[in-house]
């Protein structure tokens, strides 16, 4: 009796062990909010001086009042500088710009070598706060210069065109600094005077289309 009065005794104990051993012991799931938290639109901090580093290409369309036309396609490297301001989720923001290019080629009547070295702009842009996206819209002021060189015998002139600009883009951060940026730019650029010897004067008129993908950093 002794011993079966023991057994009772530990039988309790000895049962809830065996079935606590058979029942898996199982953790509640543990759930990663981290890439839900980044895919957020969250607001970020676009305010403040920025810098950008570009390349990409485009391409230059000129009409001369002559009757001739030319058409020519360049890569181009480039930079800008710039300051943001933020309020809400809404950014204006103002820059400048300047890129090294090569548009270069033949007149359409073929007596002429035409070119390009540089473009630049003076701009104001709106942009939305999209969390780690800024899609925005530019427009201001196109620079560009234009050199006209007859083959016969090397005499050129040569001008800067200033003209209206109006570009679109979109920046994505990285990281809180470091950004990356895709933008688009099209320059319809003025008239311009260009006289050489044993010619009668005639003017220049173009369009510019511009696209680059550059690195920046928010200072």
């Amino acid at each position: 009796m002794r011993c079966f009065a023991l057994f009772l005794t530990l039988f309790p104990g000895i049962t809830s062990g065996v079935f606590a051993a058979d029942i898996p012991v199982t953790n509640p799931p543990v759930t990663d909010y981290t890439l839900v938290e980044d895919l957020r639109l969250n607001r970020a901090d676009w305010s403040g001086f920025n810098a950008v580093l570009f390349a990409g290409g485009g391409f230059l369309q000129g009409d001369d009042s002559l009757g001739g036309d030319s058409f020519f396609r360049s890569g181009l490297v480039g930079g800008s500088i710039g300051y943001d301001f933020q309020f809400n989720q809404f950014v204006l923001g103002a820059g400048v710009e300047g890129a090294y290019v090569n548009f270069r080629g033949n007149s359409s009547s073929g007596n002429t070598r035409q070119n390009s070295n540089w473009l630049g702009a003076a701009t104001v842009r709106s942009g939305y706060d999209a969390g780690r996206f800024m899609p925005y819209l530019s427009a201001g002021i196109g620079f560009g210069n234009y050199k006209i060189k007859r083959k016969s015998d090397g005499l050129s002139d040569e001008n800067t065109h200033i003209g209206f600009v109006a570009g679109a883009g979109v920046e994505a951060k990285v990281t809180d600094n470091v950004y990356a940026r895709l933008d688009y730019k099209h320059y319809e650029f003025n008239s311009k005077s260009y006289t050489l010897p044993g010619f009668s004067s005639f003017t220049v008129d173009g369009t510019a289309d511009i696209f680059n993908i550059g690195v920046g950093y928010r200072f």
